[in-house]
Parts: structure tokens; C-alpha cells; sequence
């Protein structure tokens, strides 16, 4: 099960990242420019962004393996189309649809797992799954350049859209959800049940938790290269080896960070420690020459992945959440850490025209240490979770009870 929805994450962020390889393609067929290409970009995020709850629903009310299903193969669809279709606002509009559907499979991809490891190497698998997310996005920036340059940009995205097509057919084929929790098939949606995930205090907290990182970490990812090439002046192999770290270092830092936590640290612990990890990394960009700049970079990578691994346990490991509704709890920490990827990088825009790229580096690193204040301390035992504003509704708690 865990391999079936792995590999229909590294689907999924390849047809995510595919874009930019395609960009000089786009760019002589339609004559756009610059912001019309970071467009295309932004057109993904905002559908992804906005999709998280109502995806957590769609996965209550139909089941978790159609939801599954469904998102990727959407996703696949629409990049297909993007390379058939004539036209600069068809293709922003198909981009936008892509986003919609990624999200569907991306937060209920965190639950399919959820229902299987619940409580028994949680942590792990779903460091498994950021290690997945990170290797999708290493194949669609880098390993599908050559498959460009050879096909040519329409070429590259209708192949790597029926690529997702097809992992969308192995896991139709493949993934089951566990004996004994028929709710998961779908269900009819309480509005008492989603108000008391809306409402749980340990959730929000969660969020809040990451909101500084998952902010800072775009920043990060997408502006180091321009910073070091064009305010620092390093080489282009040092700038490339600092873009293809960030991503990649994130492959065993996720995996590391869930065995840490599921064999000798709580995680609160972990998350603070992979928090910490990313902090240093960041705050340590103005300091380092090129000869170092690869180990910041490795620093933020390993250490975004491995919080993002621990940080997707939470709805998980909640006994206020039950099983049908783990997809809307992701969705709820996906959708708050989504306004800190908008805000974070808007902000180091600001500053580092103002007052330059050093002070814009040390506040972003310290936004994403000072929110791990907000992470919840591990609950006692036999205790309900503190994180609930009110006492679950008799459904819930019974529901939850079963399932267990």
C-alpha cells in the first residue's frame, strides 16, 4: 500500500514541476515573457492552495480510493491537454486544474497512508511519502530536461501526463483500505464532525507549527540560485548544486526524521530538531562562500523534508480525528502552511529590495524557527487530546472507537 501511494506522489510532483523544463518552448510559441511563464506557476499553487478541505471531503463523502484515483488521473489529464491545446490562457487555465486535482491526491494521499500505519511506523512511512514528493520534484526540474529537449515541450507534457494516467491505473488496481473501516469507502458527512476537525485546537496549533518553515522553505527552493548568482556571483556549478540539494537532501532527511521518531525521539522533539536543522541553513546563506554554499543548501532540504514527515502525523495520530476524516485534517494544516507560502516569499521580496538580501535571509530564517513555538507538547496518557476546543460529537468518538 505504501509503495502504490508513493509512487503516485513522485507522479504527481513530476507533472507539478514539468513546467519550467518547458519554458523556452512556451515562451517562443506564445510570445510570453518572464511573469507570463512565473504565471504558470502561480496558476498551480493557487489551485493546489485552495483545494485541501473540499478535497478532505470529496475523500469522506466517495472514499479514499476513487478521491485517490480520480486526483491523479485529473492531474494527468490536464497536463496531457496543456501540451495539445493552442493558446497561452488555455494552457494557464489547464494549470490551474492540474493544481485542483494534485490536491486532491496529495492530502488524501497522507491519509491513505494514515489509515494503515496509524500508531506503528507512522512517522517512517510518511517520510517515505515526503521522500517520494522530493523525488518527483528532482525528475520534473532535472531528469526530464533531456526528454524535452528530444520530444519538445508539447511532446514532454502530454508523455508525462499519461505517465500519471498510468500510475493512477496501478493504484485503482492496487490500493485497499483496511479490514474493518467501511466508513472509508464514503460516508454521509456530518457537519457536527467536520466543525469539530475545523475546530481542534492541536490541529491549528500543528499548523501554525510549520507555518514559518513551509514558507520559508519556497523561499529557499526557488530564490537561493538567484541570490547566489546574481548577488553573490558564484559559479554555475555552484548555483546548480545548491538548487538540486535543496531538493534532493530532502529524501533522507524525511526518512530519517520518521524512524527518529518512531523509535527514540517524541514528535515534538523531531519536528524541532529538523526545524532547527532548516533555521541554521537559511540564517547561514549570507555567511558562506561557494565553496560552502551546497551545505546550506543540503541543511535546508534535510531539514524541511524531515519536519514536513513528522508534521503529516498529526491528523493521524489524533484520536479526535476519525479515519474517514483524516483527508480533511490534512487539509486543514495544508491549507493554513499554504498562506505561508504565499506571505514568506512576498515578504523576502520586500525586504531584500529595501534593505538588501542579508537581512531578508536572517528574517525568513527566524520567522520559520520562531513559529515552532506553537508545536503541541505530547499528550499524557489516557488523557482526551488538549487540542480539541470541545468534546467530540458522540459519532466521532464512536466512530473513532470502532475503527481502533
Amino acid at each position: 500500500m505504501l509503495t502504490v501511494i508513493a509512487l503516485g506522489f513522485v507522479a504527481m510532483t513530476f507533472n507539478w514541476f514539468v513546467m519550467p523544463a518547458t519554458f523556452a518552448g512556451v515562451s517562443q510559441a506564445y510570445g510570453t515573457e518572464l511573469p507570463q511563464l512565473a504565471l504558470l506557476i502561480s496558476g498551480f499553487v493557487i489551485g493546489y492552495g485552495v483545494m485541501h478541505i473540499p478535497a478532505g471531503f470529496i475523500a469522506a463523502k466517495f472514499g479514499i480510493r476513487a478521491s485517490l484515483v480520480a486526483g491523479l488521473a485529473l492531474e494527468g489529464l490536464f497536463t496531457t491537454l496543456a501540451g495539445i491545446v493552442d493558446g497561452y490562457p488555455m494552457l494557464l487555465a489547464l494549470r490551474v486544474l492540474a493544481g485542483l486535482a494534485a490536491s486532491v491526491y496529495a492530502g488524501i494521499g497522507i491519509a491513505a497512508v494514515s489509515v494503515w500505519f496509524r500508531e506503528r511506523e507512522h512517522a517512517a512511512a510518511l517520510g517515505v511519502v515526503s521522500a517520494s514528493f522530493s523525488t518527483g520534484v528532482a525528475v520534473g526540474l532535472y531528469l526530464w530536461v533531456p526528454v524535452e529537449q528530444a520530444l519538445g515541450w508539447r511532446g514532454a507534457l502530454v508523455l508525462s501526463g499519461l505517465i500519471a494516467v498510468a500510475c493512477a491505473v496501478v493504484v485503482l488496481l492496487v490500493y485497499r483500505i483496511p479490514q474493518g473501516i467501511p466508513s472509508l469507502l464514503g460516508t454521509r458527512l456530518s457537519g457536527k464532525s467536520i466543525a469539530a476537525i475545523l475546530r481542534n485546537r492541536k490541529l491549528w496549533r500543528y499548523s501554525m507549527a510549520f507555518f514559518g518553515g513551509y514558507g520559508a522553505y519556497f523561499v529557499a527552493s526557488q530564490l537561493i540560485g538567484v541570490y547566489a548568482g546574481d548577488e553573490r556571483g558564484f559559479s554555475t556549478g555552484a548555483v546548480a548544486a545548491a538548487g538540486l540539494l535543496v531538493g534532493v537532501a530532502g529524501i533522507p532527511g524525511s526518512i530519517i526524521a520518521g524512524v527518529l521518531t518512531d523509535r527514540l525521539l517524541n514528535a515534538r522533539a523531531t519536528f524541532l530538531l529538523f526545524l532547527a536543522i532548516q533555521g541554521i541553513g537559511i540564517l547561514s546563506l549570507p555567511a558562506v562562500g561557494a565553496g560552502m554554499l551546497w551545505i546550506s543548501a543540503t541543511l535546508i532540504g534535510f531539514g524541511f523534508n524531515g519536519c514536513f514527515a513528522v508534521w503529516q502525523t498529526a491528523p493521524g495520530e489524533d484520536p479526535d480525528v476519525p479515519p474517514e476524516l483524516i483527508g480533511t485534517a490534512v487539509g486543514l494544516l495544508l491549507t493554513v502552511t499554504a498562506i505561508g507560502g504565499f506571505m514568506l516569499p512576498w515578504l523576502f521580496g520586500e525586504l531584500a529590495a529595501s534593505a538588501g538580501y542579508t537581512p531578508a535571509w536572517l528574517v525568513t530564517g527566524l520567522v520559520a524557527l520562531l513559529f515552532g513555538v506553537f508545536v503541541p507538547r505530547p499528550d499524557k496518557p489516557n488523557q482526551q487530546v488538549a487540542g480539541s476546543l470541545d468534546a467530540p460529537p458522540s459519532s466521532v468518538a464512536s466512530g473513532t472507537a470502532r475503527s481502533r
